[in-house]
Parts: structure tokens; sequence; C-alpha cells
């Protein structure tokens, strides 16, 4: 699940976002209890599309499952006050190639912080702010747009994102907020290992990224009713050389954003540079790189209604001679909650993408895309 969230509180406990239904309390891996929820999320979609480049998607809609998942969180805390437990979200789509989404375990201080372990997403991006958080709906180029239009082969970026790591093994660790302020951090020993791998068991010569450290700061400040957001992240890591395919570009990784807040409006912005990262050396010599994005919205939220506009941009540099890789995304955004735990977004996008495919005789595809998604959180 790609849910990007701003870490509001070290304190606060995974599945925030969803709503969850207490269950039961009983054993959860040892003598003592924890007390359990049980909660999920099923998103079905109807595309219509419209584009240039439809080869292999001519019929111009379709059904998606989009997201089917089932949450099991576990939590307690000791006579001291410390927080602890355990949250995996487990995948239950038919065409879900594995069994679980993510996986971890939180230790949690109001003194010292938070501390998790295991399969999630890093502190880049927890702690990155964006147009997407304040966006409502599907949230425009947040990932929905790329399901259905062709982004061709050219390595273009068509959806937003800070980082290479997903939901790899990894350890992070966030500061209680003091003044405002509060840093993160994570290190991933290789972004190819997920849970139930043994230590080697994903290779350091296989074309993945290894080291690859996360970090952020993100600063929160109210005046008088207007709250706002601020980040700056940054993460790097090493390159694995694929046999055969010398990628050697390393992470650095530089992303800022800001969002805010007032009476019912919001805005957004957000700007992210992967540099060269996984480009081979050939590529980087001819001048080749990994290409930046900014983003930038609005929203207004009143009652059970929302409504967003976004503007999304990115450019990727290809080798001498071969014109950049370029991508233009507009999203209207409308969401209506009809129940609790129900509520129906649809999203209008606009595409421009030129060659798409890195060529010397470029393909472009402009396009259009309607998505209508029903969202049951439980």
């Amino acid at each position: 699940m790609n849910k990007k969230s701003l870490w509001l509180s070290t304190s606060a406990l995974v599945g925030a976002a969803m709503i969850t239904t207490p269950v039961l309390a009983g054993q959860v891996g040892s003598k003592d209890s924890l007390s359990v929820t049980l909660g999920g999320e099923f998103r079905f979609q109807v595309g219509l599309v419209d584009q240039d480049v439809s080869a292999a998607a001519g019929r111009g809609y379709q059904f998606k499952v989009d997201e089917s998942e089932v949450f099991v969180d576990a939590s307690a805390t000791a006579d001291n006050g410390l927080k602890y437990g355990v949250s995996i979200e487990l995948n239950a789509g038919g065409g879900d190639a594995t069994a679980a989404d993510e996986a971890w375990a939180f230790i949690d201080s109001a003194d010292w912080g938070r501390i998790e372990m295991g399969d999630q997403d890093d502190a880049t991006d927890r702690m990155f702010v964006e147009s997407d958080d304040i966006l409502v709906g599907r949230k425009g180029p947040d990932g929905d747009v790329a399901d259905y239009i062709a982004f061709g082969t050219g390595g273009g970026i068509a959806a937003t994102g800070n980082t290479v790591t997903g939901d790899a093994t990894k350890v992070i660790y966030f500061t209680p907020r003091f003044a405002g302020f509060q840093l993160g951090g994570s290190l991933t020993p290789d972004t190819g290992e997920t849970s139930g791998g043994a230590a080697t068991a994903d290779a350091d010569n296989n074309g993945s990224f290894e080291n690859v450290f996360g970090i952020g700061a993100n600063y929160q400040g109210k005046f008088d009713d207007v709250s706002f957001v601020l980040s700056l992240n940054g993460e790097f890591g090493d390159s694995e050389t694929a046999t055969g395919a010398g990628t050697n570009g390393d992470v650095e990784t530089i992303s800022a954003g800001a969002t805010i807040n007032f009476a019912g409006f919001g805005l957004g912005v957000g700007y992210v540079d992967l540099a060269e990262q996984g480009q081979s050396a050939a590529n980087m010599a001819a001048g080749a790189d990994s290409g930046s994005y900014y983003t930038v919205g609005g929203s207004y939220k009143t009652g059970p209604w929302g409504v967003s506009l976004n503007w999304f941009e990115s450019s990727k540099s290809n080798t001498t001679g071969i014109s950049d890789t370029d991508i233009q995304i507009i999203s209207l955004d409308v969401a209506y909650a009809v129940a609790p735990g129900w509520e129906i977004n649809l999203s209008a996008n606009t595409v421009s993408a030129d060659n798409i495919n890195a060529t010397a005789v470029p393909v472009n595809n402009d396009g259009t895309v309607v998505i209508i998604s029903n969202q049951f959180n439980f």
C-alpha cells in the first residue's frame, strides 16, 4: 500500500488514517496480552480512458479492485508508559502476489521518541509533505493515473514519491516533536529484502540498492487560524551493479515541500530531484539522469464534500541527441463521504507525455482518464 502520511505525533498509533474497530484482546506472540484492533480497506474503481497510445488497452474502460487489505494492529502500554506493538497489513486481492504488504513492530516513548522495525515506509517518505497531503479523494498524481495511462519505457516520472525503499525491511527512528520540529531517520540494508528472507537472501549484485539512509525533518507551525508544515528530506544509498547491466547511479534524492491549511482551504507544494539513481555509467556520461518533478495543488473541504485541483510536471534528461521525457498531469478530484466508512471519489485527469520511450524518434502520448472509486474503510 502506497500511503504517504505526515507524522503528526510520535505517540500516534498506525491505522489512525483508517476506521478500525476493536475486536479482541488476546495472546499475541507472548504471555502478555495486547489490545488488538482489526480493520481494512476495499476500493473498487471504474476507469474511463482515452489516449493516443492505446496498444493492448483500446477498450476504453476498466473495472479494477485497486486495493483490498486487512489491517491487524496489536499494542500495549507498559507500567512506565512505554508503548509497543505490531502492525500487519494483509493483502486480500485475488491477484496479489504476496500475503502481506507491511509487517513491523514499534516501541514508542514520549521522552526519547519512536523506533519501528520491519517492512514499512521509510522516514524519507513519512516526514515529507507535498500537495498530495492536502488533496482529496485519490489525490491526483499519487499513483492511480499511472494505472491507466501508458507512460512508456523511458523512465519518466509519472507519480509522486521520493524514496526507492518502499516496504523493504528497515529500522526507522523518529525524535519527539520539540517546539514544532521533528527529525526522522531510517536504514534499509537492501531494497530487495522483505519479510521472510534470510539476512543474505537478497544478493548485493542484482541491480537494487543497498545501505540506503533516509533522513528527514519537518516543522509544524500555526499562526492564528492558519496551520502549516514545512519539510526537507534526503535519501542516500549505493547502487548494486546487476550482471550485464552496469547500473551504478547511486541514490542521492533531495525533496522539499510545504502545506498550508486555513478554514477548510488547503495549499500544498513539493519538489523532488532523483539525481542519477540507477543510471548506467554510459548513460550518465552521455548526460542522462533520473529526473525531477514539482507539484502544486489546492483544496477545499466542507461537511462531507471535498474538491481539489493539482498540477504535476516532471522532466527526465536522456542521452545526447535524445529529447527529454516530460510528463504533465492536471488533476481535478472530488470526494463525497456517503456514510461512515464509505466514500465516493471522482478523479478527472488530463495527461501530456513526451518521448515516453526515450527514443531518437519520440513517441508522445496525450490522454484523459476519469476514475470513479468506491472506497470502503472498516
